[in-house]
């Protein structure tokens, strides 16, 4: 039991390490959609990377913070019934819910690492540095590599994936002991 308990620790502190790195890059998204914003409105001189940019930066933060979001349990719920029941009640509702967050958390990991894989491993001829890499690129003048913001995706889902499964073993020793884990 100790060792799942470390287990389990260490899934939330991941969960809670990736929060906490996502609020720079936040930071950084707000940062470059004011430069693009100074730059065509008060100069007139738009960028080809600022919105694009904002964009994979705000894909890779709107994948990557369901765990996090998952740990305080902030996800929208019906709380009709759930908040007239008491914690034991709650926790055998979740429960027997998870079932549903399970089959839908594998597909979409599942397709994302689909998604990603087809990225990653086509050959679009696009170079960094002068080198040529493999994988998808983008077709902006900018051209940034899109496989590793698409990596994001199947990452986010292992992330969420697993603080469901915390929160699933919590809430089944309530439901069957009537005590928090």
């Amino acid at each position: 039991m100790e060792r799942l308990k470390k287990i389990m620790l260490a899934v939330d502190k991941i969960n809670l390490f990736t929060g906490h790195v996502m609020v720079y890059v936040l930071l950084l998204a707000v940062l470059v959609i004011s430069f693009e914003v100074m730059m065509r409105y008060l100069f007139n001189m738009p960028t080809n990377w600022g919105h694009e940019a904002m964009t994979l930066l705000f894909a890779i933060l709107y994948i990557t913070l369901g765990g996090f979001c998952h740990y305080y349990r902030g996800h929208v719920r019906v709380d009709i019934l759930y908040s007239s029941l008491s914690e034991r009640g709650r926790a055998i509702l979740d429960v027997f819910t998870s079932v549903f967050f399970f089959i839908y958390i594998l597909a979409l990991t599942y397709f994302c690492w689909e998604f990603y894989w087809s990225s990653q491993t086509m050959e679009a001829g696009g170079k960094i540095f002068g080198v040529t890499v493999p994988g998808e690129m983008s077709f902006t003048d900018w051209g940034p590599p899109l496989y590793c913001v698409k990596f994001m995706m199947p990452l986010g889902g292992v992330l969420l994936l697993a603080q469901g499964i915390n929160w699933f073993i919590r809430d089944l020793h309530m439901a069957v002991t009537g005590r928090g884990l």
